[in-house]
C-alpha cells in the first residue's frame, strides 16, 4: 500500500498545472562529451521531433546540473517530423552566477556556446587549466509535454534521446541505451557509426580489416597482429577481422584456413585450421606482408577482446564458417561441406559451424563484460540467429547484416532485418561488385522509388550501407581463405576503385571494411576539402 501511495505522489509531483491543462514533466541525467561536441566531424543539428495537438506545446530544457544553469531550451507548438524548435534570447544577467562567461545575449538553441562557457568557468574555479573539452560534465534534461508528446530530442554532444530517457539509437537492453554510458568510448564510437552525415562532402566510416598492416613496402606489422590492431587507431576506432574455429573449438583470429602464408608453420597449405587443435599455434609467429617472420604470435578471440578493452576500440566480427574446397568446379577437400554434392545437409553443417563460432564469441565476451564492444556480421536472418541464441542475449548485441553479392532475395532479407533487427543493427553491408549489380539499380517498392539499395537502407533506417573494397594485398592480387590468389578483372569487380565507390549514390556514407584505412582517411579528407 505504501508503494502505491508513493507512486501516486511521484505522478502528482510531475504534473504541473498550465491553466486548466496539466503538463507532464520528465527529467533525466546524462553526461556530455565536449570532445564529441567540438570534434571536427561533430553534428551540430539539434531540436525536437514530436506530435502536438491544437493549442499544445512541448519544451525541452537542459541544465548544467552542478550550478543549475540553463544550457539549452527549445519548444514546439506544432507537430514536426524533423528536428526543430524555437529558442529564447536570454540576457546573461537573467541566468544566474553559473553564466559568468555567457555572451551578453544568448540564444537558448546555442548549446555549444553555453557548454564552452560552463567549461571555462569550471577551469577558473578549480584552477585546472590543463582540463579542456572534458567528458565529465553532468547535465539534467527536462521534457515538458502540454497536449503533445515528444518522440526524440537531438542534442549535440549527447546524441538522440527518446521519451523514456534512453539513447534512441539502441535497443533498451543494450549497454549504449543507458544515458549514464553516453560518454563511454564504446558508446561514442557506435553512435558515430549509426549517425551518418549526408551534409558532408564525405563521411566514410572505416573498419580496419585485419588492423593496419603491410605498409613500408610490406615490412610493416603483420595482419591480425597486436601491432596492426593498435596501429589502426591512428585512422579509426573500428576494427574488423575474421574469426575461425579450430578442431577443439578455439576461436582464432585468422584470414586463412591454412597457416603457411600467415606464419612460419612448417606444414603444407592443405593443413586447415578447422582440422587442427589449437595447440599447433603454440610458438608460431606471424609473417609480414613481405613474408619476413615477425615477433607477433597468432591471437585468439579472447586476446583481441582484451585489446578492445585496453584501447577503447570496437570490432565488427566476421565469422568464417567451415567450407569445402572447390577447384575448377570439383571438390578437392572437406567435401562433406560441399552444397553441390550434399545439398541441405551440407548447408546445415556450414550454418552450425558459423553458429558455434557466434555462440563461443558471445560467451567469451560475456565473461569479459565486453558484449558492447562487438557487432556481428551475419549472412543469416534474425530468425535463424534466434534459433541458436536466446532473445534476451540478442537484445544485448549489435549486428551488421551482410547482403552477399548476387543474392536474389536481397530486398526481403533487408526488410526482415529492418523488421526484426531494428535498433540492434549498426549498418547493412551491401556487397555489390560493379555498376551492373542489381543492388545499384533503381527500383520501386511499396509505391516508392529508390536510387539503389543503399538509398533504400538509408531511407528506411537512417543507417549506413557498407562495402568491402578488397584492395590488392600484394603483387599477386587478393587471396581467398584457402590461399588461392586472384588478380581481379576490374570491369567485373570495381570494389577496389576508391573514386568509383564514392560516386555511387549514398556511397559517401558507407562503412568501408578495408585493408587500407590510411587511404580511406585521405579520401575522406579530399572530398571534404573539395566540398568547402
Amino acid at each position: 500500500m505504501l508503494k502505491e501511495l508513493l507512486k501516486l505522489f511521484v505522478f502528482a509531483f510531475f504534473l504541473i498545472p498550465i491553466g486548466k491543462i496539466s503538463a507532464a514533466v520528465r527529467t533525466f541525467e546524462v553526461p556530455v562529451s565536449l570532445l564529441e561536441l567540438f570534434a571536427p566531424q561533430a553534428d551540430w543539428q539539434a531540436g525536437i521531433i514530436g506530435n502536438i495537438s491544437g493549442g499544445g506545446n512541448v519544451v525541452v530544457k537542459i541544465y548544467y546540473k552542478e550550478s543549475k544553469t540553463l544550457v539549452y531550451q527549445a519548444s514546439l507548438t506544432s507537430t514536426s517530423t524533423t528536428y526543430s524548435g524555437v529558442g529564447v534570447n536570454y540576457k546573461r544577467s537573467d541566468l544566474g552566477s553559473g553564466a559568468t562567461y555567457y555572451p551578453d545575449v544568448w540564444n537558448s538553441l546555442d548549446i555549444k556556446t553555453a557548454l564552452f562557457a560552463i567549461e571555462r568557468k569550471r577551469q577558473k574555479t578549480d584552477g585546472k587549466f590543463h582540463r579542456y573539452l572534458s567528458d565529465g560534465m553532468m547535465l539534467s534534461v527536462e521534457m515538458t509535454e502540454n497536449k503533445g508528446s515528444i518522440q526524440t530530442v537531438k542534442i549535440p554532444g549527447i546524441g538522440i534521446i527518446d521519451q523514456n530517457g534512453g539513447n534512441a539509437l539502441f535497443h533498451p537492453d543494450h549497454y549504449c541505451y543507458d544515458l549514464k554510458h553516453n560518454t563511454d568510448p564504446v558508446t561514442k564510437i557506435w553512435k558515430r557509426v549509426k549517425m551518418p552525415r549526408l551534409d558532408m562532402g564525405a563521411d566514410v566510416l572505416v573498419a580496419a580489416h585485419r588492423g593496419f598492416w603491410g605498409d613500408n613496402l610490406g615490412a610493416g606489422y603483420p595482419e591480425n597482429s597486436t601491432g596492426a590492431f593498435e596501429a589502426a587507431q591512428k585512422y579509426t576506432d573500428v576494427l574488423e577481422t575474421d574469426i575461425m574455429m579450430t578442431k577443439d573449438k578455439r576461436m582464432v583470429i585468422s584470414h586463412d584456413y591454412s597457416l603457411s602464408r600467415l606464419s612460419n608453420y612448417p606444414g603444407p597449405l592443405t593443413d586447415y585450421l578447422f582440422d587442427l587443435n589449437s595447440g599447433v599455434l603454440n610458438g608460431l609467429l606471424l609473417r609480414k606482408r613481405n613474408t619476413d617472420v615477425s615477433v607477433y604470435p597468432y591471437l585468439f578471440f579472447e586476446n583481441l577482446v582484451d585489446i578492445l578493452l585496453q584501447k577503447h576500440m570496437v570490432l565488427t566480427v566476421d565469422i568464417k564458417d567451415i567450407r569445402a574446397r572447390v577447384v575448377n568446379g570439383q571438390c578437392v577437400a572437406n567435401c562433406d561441406y560441399d552444397t553441390k554434392l550434399h545439398g541441405d545437409t551440407a548447408r546445415l553443417k556450414i550454418k552450425e559451424s558459423w553458429m558455434t563460432c557466434l555462440q563461443t564469441c558471445i560467451q567469451i565476451a560475456e565473461e569479459k563484460n565486453a558484449l558492447q564492444y562487438l557487432a556481428f556480421k551475419t549472412p543469416y536472418t534474425y530468425d535463424e540467429l534466434a534459433a541458436y541464441v536466446s532473445e534476451s542475449t540478442l537484445r544485448k548485441l549489435l549486428f551488421m547484416p551482410v547482403i552477399q553479392p548476387k543474392r536474389k532475395d536481397f530486398l526481403n532479407f533487408t526488410d526482415g532485418w529492418i523488421d526484426k533487427g531494428g535498433k540492434k543493427v549498426i549498418a547493412y553491408e551491401t556487397n555489390f561488385l560493379n555498376e551492373r549489380d542489381p543492388y545499384l539499380k533503381s527500383f520501386t517498392r511499396d509505391g516508392v522509388t529508390y536510387e539503389n539499395l543503399l538509398h533504400y537502407v538509408f531511407q528506411k533506417t537512417g543507417l549506413r550501407s557498407g562495402c568491402y573494397p578488397e584492395e590488392p594485398i600484394g603483387q599477386k592480387g587478393t587471396v581467398t581463405r584457402f590461399v588461392d590468389w586472384k588478380m581481379k578483372y576490374t570491369v567485373n569487380d570495381r570494389r577496389g576503385d576508391h573514386y568509383w565507390l564514392m560516386a555511387v549514390p549514398y556511397g559517401k556514407i558507407m562503412v568501408m571494411t578495408s585493408d587500407r584505412p590510411d587511404i580511406w582517411d585521405k579520401v575522406n579528407q579530399i572530398y571534404n576539402m573539395t566540398s568547402q
